[in-house]
Parts: structure tokens; C-alpha cells; sequence
């Protein structure tokens, strides 16, 4: 795994102080160069006698990242900023071509009727993409953020095993611990087992047979420590998991083996966004 360049989106919101912090803290860790980038969005074509309100916005956004950068002049990271007037996904992804960026940053919010800002590009973006959220990341700031406990869900499908792979770099460049989780979904038992008097067999075949999954798992990627079996709903055993055991970063596939195939993102990672403790790290 090798990350040269970090994207942080920036709102200059309640999220930009940990956003910041955390794009700061993983560019500094990997050696990598950090962007900054604030976007004024539009769904469509706006008048023109918007134009004088966004130039003001523009002027502003311009005052406030001179301001950050200020700040984190002793950082010892190149640090370059952009604002775009522009729709938010297209704009996304124009800067990542052009700065080749191996890592967006953001925050997160999410509404109940229409879908925010950060979970359109979330689900439309292709790239790891840390998602600062969570009691966790509350306080956070650059010289006082620690990853020591790293926990990596796993589904056995494509995408969990590259999250894994990814967890495990992790793992390694910031000398942390991880732990490896693998959940045996409520709706799977109860379609496995026909009849009451069977469930304990059933329970006990699913368990030996996950058990050697996961241990073919890791074994594949030389980790030596044993994963976790558990039984429930997967997000919500996620998330209990990660409070329960102070985890500090979660990394997990876009997508698993969900029930509905070909969703931008899965159910369990958007459930897991929506709730989690602690930052996440999404990996397409």
C-alpha cells in the first residue's frame, strides 16, 4: 500500500477542525502531500445574478484556507487548496484525477429524506475514502490522534479481503492492534434452520464452517492472531464490537455479500457510516 497524496473535502463546517486534523495526521504518517478542497455547489446552471454571491463565498473560502494553512505552517506537509464552483461529485473527481490523489478525506452527515453532501461521495467515488465521524473523533486534533486499535469486518467476499489487506499495512505502519470480525447474519440462521430441534446443529455448522474461512482467511495474509465469530445483525455487532473493545479506526469493503447485489455501497457499510464510534475507512 502506498499513499502519496491525501484529498480532504472541506466545508468550513463544524467537521473542518477533525477533518483537517485526521487528512494532517495520515499525510504526515504515509510521507504523502495533502490538498485541500472546497467546492460551491450547484444542482444546476445558476443565474447569473448569483454569480457576484459566489465570488463573495469564493473570497471567503480563500481568507479561511489561508487561515488553515497559517496554522499548520510547522506541519512539515506541503499543503496546496482549490475551491471549485461546481457540481460536488464532478468536481471530486476532477481533482483527484488531476492531483492523482490515493485518499479522500471527509466528514460525515446524513439526512433522513435526500442524501447529504458526504454520502454522495461516498457511494459515487471509487478510492479509499476515511470518513471522520464518532465520539471518537470529536476532540480530535493532528498531535493527539492515535490509531492503536484497528477492526477490520470481513464477509469473505473480494471487497472485505482488500480492506483486509489494507487494515493489515495499517496495522503495521502505525504499530497497532487489530482485530478481525466476521458476523453470521440473523437472516442466514433463520434460513439454514427448518425446524426448532435442529438449531443448535445448525449454529454449530455454521460456526465451524465461517471458523474456517476465517482462518484460511488469515492465514492467506500471514496474520497470526485469530478473528472473532459472531451471531446478529452485522452492523449493529460492528458497532457494539468497536465500543465494547475502544476500537480507534474501522476498515471495511464498499460492498460485501449483501442481499441485494450491484449497490454502490452496501447495507452493512452504510449502516456501520451512520453509526459508528470512531472514524471509518471505506475501501472500493
Amino acid at each position: 500500500m502506498k499513499i502519496d497524496r491525501v484529498l480532504a473535502g472541506i466545508d468550513f463546517g463544524p467537521s473542518t477542525e477533525i477533518v483537517t486534523a485526521y487528512a494532517l495526521f495520515f499525510a504526515k504518517t504515509m510521507g504523502a502531500s495533502l490538498n485541500l478542497l472546497y467546492v460551491i455547489d450547484y444542482l444546476v446552471t445558476p443565474p447569473a445574478y448569483l454569480a457576484p454571491y459566489m465570488e463573495e463565498e469564493k473570497k471567503v473560502a480563500e481568507k479561511n484556507f489561508t487561515a488553515l494553512k497559517e496554522r499548520f505552517a510547522d506541519a512539515g506537509i506541503k499543503i496546496e487548496t482549490e475551491i471549485i464552483i461546481g457540481r460536488l461529485r464532478e468536481s471530486f473527481e476532477a481533482v483527484v484525477e488531476k492531483t492523482n490523489a490515493d485518499m479522500l478525506v471527509l466528514g460525515f452527515t446524513s439526512h433522513v429524506l435526500r442524501r447529504s453532501s458526504s454520502e454522495k461521495l461516498i457511494k459515487g467515488l471509487q478510492m479509499p475514502m476515511l470518513v471522520v465521524r464518532g465520539e471518537k473523533a470529536e476532540s480530535a486534533r493532528m498531535d493527539s490522534i492515535k490509531i492503536r486499535r484497528i477492526l477490520c469486518p470481513t464477509d469473505f467476499s473480494e471487497e472485505s479481503k482488500k480492506a483486509l489487506k489494507f487494515a493489515n499495512d495499517l496495522k503495521d505502519i502505525f504499530s497497532a492492534e487489530m482485530a478481525v470480525i466476521h458476523v453470521l447474519p440473523n437472516h442466514i440462521i433463520k434460513i439454514k434452520i427448518e425446524k426448532v430441534r435442529d438449531r443448535d446443529r445448525v449454529l454449530q455448522e455454521l460456526n465451524d464452517e465461517a471458523r474456517d474461512n476465517l482462518n484460511n482467511l488469515l492465514s492467506n495474509y500471514d496474520i497470526e492472531k485469530s478473528g472473532v465469530i459472531e451471531e446478529g445483525e452485522p452492523a449493529k455487532r460492528i458497532i457494539s464490537f468497536s465500543k465494547e473493545k475502544d476500537i480507534d479506526l474501522i476498515v471495511m469493503g464498499a460492498r460485501g455479500l449483501g442481499l441485494i447485489k450491484g449497490m454502490i455501497i452496501g447495507s452493512v457499510t452504510d449502516a456501520v457510516l451512520k453509526s459508528s464510534p470512531c472514524p471509518v475507512l471505506v475501501i472500493h
